[in-house]
């Protein structure tokens, strides 16, 4: 069988990042990205997709009969149907723990920025060196904290978290884990409430579900440390963003860094950017995953199982196609 292989996305992977090339007989197609109207029309007559964030729904699926197989860039799979997959036979296949560590230490450089303020501080000096601020003796403009001794509260259990785990002990931070109901055991995992409570430094490094989804709204915020801050490198949707924006503007907590949002990509009427001005806020637009190492090995492990996946049913020349 020769197989029809179209990635939805390629820009995804990042400049340098070279795919590998596939051993079996098949066509291949790439585009830029694709809007979600134009998923049917591309994916039309494919027994193989691929994509990095483009989602594929059940009303997308029903009109793609020949679809055998779904490989997704990325460690999650909440960008597709995967029960209406299972009924139909589709294979859907991901990356997971890929960027368990680019994830945690992107988690870190934004907790570091939040307490340490050496961006500001930066900013600060442009605005000396330009004339639109004084300079001074000392400086005192932004609050700075020690990482040493802070409690360090993560809720999710994945190797991305245990990762964050472990540079925080680094840092001589006191590590705490969310016990997810009881879910999981140990001296250093507690439930959600006695977590807010306790943590200095909130970190989300779980997967989006029903059971996550506004899991940190107006009343877990309420229960923080009016100083204490927020790092989410998870999902958007986790942390609810109307509630996170009232508590940063009235000064509830004491910062918040983000790297995820509900809708994506952000679009410049989103109301987070109310907060973009605020020097205890960062905004980044879902960066984490991309370092160039990480992307080499997610691009590599997605196209591996495509490899997996047609093995035993066809192998040799194969054809390609780009559009632009």
């Amino acid at each position: 069988m020769k197989h029809r292989v179209v990635f939805l996305d390629y820009e995804g992977i990042g400049p340098g990042v070279t795919p590998p090339e596939l051993s079996f007989e098949h066509t291949w197609i790439r585009h830029p990205y694709t809007a979600p109207d134009q998923v049917v029309e591309r994916l039309k007559g494919a027994t193989i997709a691929l994509t990095c964030s483009v989602p594929l729904r059940e009303e997308h699926l029903v009109h793609l009969p020949e679809l055998q197989m779904i490989s997704l860039a990325l460690s999650g799979t909440d960008i597709v149907d995967v029960e209406y997959c299972r009924s139909r036979g589709i294979k859907v296949a991901n990356v997971p723990g890929y960027g368990s560590n680019t994830v945690a230490e992107h988690s870190v450089a934004m907790m570091c920025e939040l307490l340490r303020k050496v961006s500001c501080y930066h900013r600060l000096m442009q605005q000396v060196h330009s004339g639109a601020k004084n300079a001074k003796n000392i400086y005192f403009d932004f609050p700075i904290r020690d990482l040493r001794g802070q409690v360090l509260g993560i809720v999710g259990n994945g190797p991305i978290a245990k990762r964050v785990g472990e540079l925080g002990n680094a840092f001589g931070m006191h590590v705490i884990f969310n016990d997810r109901g009881g879910r999981y055991q140990g001296t250093n995992y507690v439930p959600l409430d006695a977590l807010l409570e306790r943590c200095d430094v909130l970190m989300i490094n779980c997967p989006l579900t029903e059971e996550t989804f506004n899991l940190i709204g107006a009343e877990e915020l309420a229960r923080m440390k009016p100083d204490a801050v927020i790092v989410n490198t998870g999902r958007g949707g986790i942390v609810n963003e109307s509630a996170l924006i009232d508590a940063l503007e009235h000064s509830r907590i004491g910062g918040a860094a983000i790297d995820v949002l509900e809708h994506e990509p952000v679009q410049p009427d989103n109301p987070i950017f109310r907060l973009i001005d605020y020097p205890n806020f960062i905004l980044n637009p879902h960066v984490a995953w991309s370092s160039l190492d990480a992307m080499r090995t997610l691009i590599n492990r997605s196209f591996a199982n495509i490899e997996q996946f047609v093995r035993s049913t066809s192998s040799g020349a194969s054809h390609c196609e780009e559009t632009q």
